[in-house]
């Protein structure tokens, strides 16, 4: 109940501040869209970070021996991001096992790689978040006083692995029914790069519709640093603010505070403009994000075929289930 309320307090003041910039006549001045073809570009480039993403939790998936197809797995990763959008954000795991359980995959295993999978992901955002700091003109006061926090949650996955391998050695050694495995350092390596991909897509996404709002903008490195910059502090404060679904209000706030710079060229005003580009990525991402989980969720995967326990498994790892 304090979560929900305190989630709705932080979406209620923010929409607040934007009624109140968008209330003023200059926001008329902006107009349209005038490259509007360019919008599918921008919800695909959304759906395409996820799938560098959901592509890495089916890895972590298979090192743990569950045997799921890529259709599967990606289908299960895209309609469970709609439990983002219960404060607390923990419906995103309890989806993921809920789907794959029906096709034997054993809980602890979906539910340990949905996590190093989350905390890879946003580990790689805080990260560049971190490196495209300079780049970024004006960040907010709450957010420019703790970009410690973000390299916290860029050490996440490393702390959980070395958590994780103490804690299941532990358990061997006492002869206690040992934990799933942690994975290995050399794919959790290369999920950061999985990570890094996403967020240059994203990144490439607001720099899409910013281009299809202000058509012929001066495109120099530092302003697309600056963009990268802005998208994954926004995404990366709006997961780490637990209470509010999707990062609903504190990803908008971020963009409103630090899109403006690289819109200081625009007749129209910079802030107005943030503030609609902010409101347009919210809305294209959602409806992008709903139109392909819902058209996944409508084409389920073939049945599992399950593996005889009689018959040699393809992994050493202690679960096989095949998930196609």
């Amino acid at each position: 109940m304090i979560k929900t309320v305190l989630a709705a307090a932080i979406v209620v003041g923010v929409a607040r501040q934007f009624v109140r910039i968008l209330a003023d006549a200059a926001w008329q001045q902006a107009g349209g869209i005038p490259r509007w073809e360019l919008l599918p570009l921008v919800g695909l480039l959304y759906l395409a970070a996820h799938t560098c993403w959901g592509s890495f939790w089916v890895r972590l998936l298979r090192e743990q021996g569950v045997e799921v197809s890529w259709y599967a797995g990606l289908r299960c990763y895209f309609v469970s991001q709609f439990g983002k959008y219960v404060p607390g954000k923990a419906w995103v795991i309890l989806l993921r096992v809920g789907m794959l359980r029906q096709g034997g995959a054993p809980a602890m295993a979906v539910a340990m790689t949905a996590t190093y999978e989350t905390l890879a992901s946003m580990g790689a955002g805080a990260l560049v978040a971190v490196l495209c700091l300079p780049f970024v003109g004006v960040l907010p006061v709450e957010v420019a006083g703790r970009w410690g926090w973000f390299l916290l949650v860029a050490a996440l996955p490393a702390g959980l692995a070395l958590l994780h391998r103490t804690l299941h050695r532990w358990l061997r050694q006492r002869g206690t029914a040992a934990t799933a495995a942690a994975p290995s350092w050399f794919l959790l390596v290369q999920g950061t790069f999985h990570g890094v991909l996403g967020w240059l897509l994203l990144g490439l996404s607001l720099g899409l519709l910013l281009e299809a709002m202000q058509p012929g903008g001066d495109w120099t490195g530092s302003r697309a640093l600056a963009v990268l910059g802005a998208v994954a502090l926004a995404y990366v404060a709006g997961f780490v603010v637990l209470v509010t679904p999707g990062g609903l209000g504190v990803r908008e706030w971020v963009l409103l505070h630090t899109l403006p710079p690289v819109l200081a060229q625009a007749d129209t005003s910079p802030t107005v403009l943030a503030a609609l580009a902010a409101l347009y990525l919210r809305l294209i991402w959602t409806v992008a994000e709903v139109i392909c989980a819902a058209l996944l969720y409508l084409r389920p995967a073939s049945p599992p075929a399950m593996i005889s326990e009689n018959l040699p498994r393809q992994t050493p790892q202690p679960y096989a289930s095949n998930i196609r």
